[in-house]
């Protein structure tokens, strides 16, 4: 169905627009083209399925339009034919997509070409089971089985460290003076199981400087850093 855009001094189909304009019989800069796009908008709101030969249509034809009206607002850029053909080129290739998907999506969905066994497998044992079979023996023998299945070169072990989140430091840190008004900087810091979790407790006490919720005091050169409450 051909769609009908209205905007400015123009009223009719897309293609009579972008013929009108081509011919030199309209200008482009009079074209508010947001409005093109928002009534063809509005109109693909209201279908329940978007026919790709005319989006692909209107595309190709909105295209145009904004090339146009790029050489025109912006004359000190050149703007070769090619780029026109290339993007025409580009949407009839999304068109050919879209087509192809919808083959595909209806094979998919023909039940026709699914095979669905009708009746039971029936097995066929050649060789009864011994009678005297007793459940420890099979039970000895699917061991041994998984045995000979087991990989013959063990994997590697890897541990993974445990990651300590900010917020959880700065708790600790909090809960600790708590309990003991006062700590060493370097329990705090010292304390932990790997680097990453050092780095953390040290920028959690930078956060808590910052935030000045803690006070930090030093006796003296190279004597210990005291972390108390303010």
């Amino acid at each position: 169905m051909e769609v009908s855009f209205s905007t400015g001094q123009f009223s009719g189909p897309l293609a009579l627009l972008l013929s009108l304009i081509q011919e030199k019989k309209m200008t482009i800069t009079d074209i508010a083209l947001s409005e093109v796009t928002e009534q063809y908008l509005c109109y693909v709101d209201t279908l329940e399925e978007i026919d790709a030969d005319e989006l692909v249509d209107f595309l190709v034809i909105a295209a145009k339009l904004v090339l146009l009206k790029s050489k025109m607002l912006l004359p000190q850029f050149s703007f070769e034919q090619e780029d026109e053909t290339s993007l025409e080129e580009q949407l009839r290739v999304y068109q050919q997509f879209v087509e192809a998907s919808k083959v595909i999506e209806a094979k998919w969905q023909d039940k026709a070409h699914g095979v669905f066994r009708t009746e039971p497998m029936h097995i066929r044992i050649d060789r009864p089971l011994p009678e005297r079979l007793v459940q420890s023996e099979l039970h000895q023998t699917m061991l041994q089985l998984v045995h000979r299945l087991a990989p013959r070169k063990a994997l590697p072990q890897v541990q993974i460290d445990r990651q300590v989140s900010m917020k959880h430091k700065i708790d600790h840190i909090r809960a600790l003076l708590k309990k003991t008004k006062r700590i060493r900087f370097q329990d705090i810091i010292t304390h932990t199981e790997n680097k990453t979790e050092m780095i953390v407790g040290f920028l959690a006490l930078l956060e808590l400087v910052k935030q000045r919720s803690i006070h930090l005091t030093q006796s003296g050169n190279f004597e210990d850093i005291i972390v108390s409450n303010v």
